[in-house]
């Protein structure tokens, strides 16, 4: 298994996570049965990511495994209603995602929902992926991409972009000497959020709900 990180500015938004993996379950949120998701948008700066291929561990795989590693800073923000019918909203940090091959080709190729015909952006109904620097970009180019991102992101998001913003610049946020913080569609993880053993204790029961 061999893996290499590489550079990788951009701004890659999930409009809904619990779409993109069809909604294996709606789980529980403090021993409380959710009934119903409402929102579970992931904000995610991406700065490195790496490709990494597992050989086949048994006979009953056919294939080897990929996986897809994104790091940097995210946030994921959910709002949902229990079967008590009272609604709950909750965030999570984020340093990184892990992405089966299935997951990241199934974003990769969603409907778009622009027209914008550029390799580096992605604006489809699962996956918004753009540089961060837009200097090589023509003016036509930098005006169609920032008004697709305003009226599909920034203006229907606008209140979580802000406290992902504030939740940035706050000096106890992330503590990435502690380790990482990774939402991970692996097979063995799939859809749950993996820490690091070197995380502080306070940090980890926040996530045991």
């Amino acid at each position: 298994m061999k893996s290499r990180l590489y550079s990788n500015n951009m701004l890659f938004i999930i409009p809904s996570w619990g779409d993109l993996l069809g909604y294996p379950t709606l789980g529980k949120y403090v021993h409380h049965y959710v009934s119903k998701i409402q929102s579970d948008l992931i904000l995610f700066f991406s700065c490195l990511d790496s490709t990494i291929t597992i050989e086949k561990s048994s006979e009953f795989e056919s294939e080897p495994r990929t996986l897809h590693y994104l790091f940097g800073l995210g946030y994921y923000y959910t709002k949902f209603e229990l079967q008590s019918g009272r609604y709950i909203t909750d965030n999570r940090q984020l340093t990184g995602l892990i992405l089966s091959d299935f997951v990241y080709d199934h974003m990769a190729t969603s409907k778009n929902i622009t027209l914008e015909d550029d390799p580096d952006v992605i604006i489809g109904n699962k996956l918004v992926k753009v540089p961060i620097e837009l200097s090589n970009k023509s003016t036509t180019q930098k005006t169609f991409i920032k008004g697709a991102l305003m009226r599909n992101l920034f203006i229907p998001y606008k209140d979580i972009f802000l406290e992902f913003m504030k939740t940035i610049k706050n000096p106890g946020s992330y503590q990435l000497e502690n380790g990482h913080i990774l939402l991970s569609t692996h097979r063995d993880h799939f859809n749950k959020i993996l820490i690091s053993t070197y995380m502080m204790e306070d940090k980890r029961k926040t996530f045991m709900n």
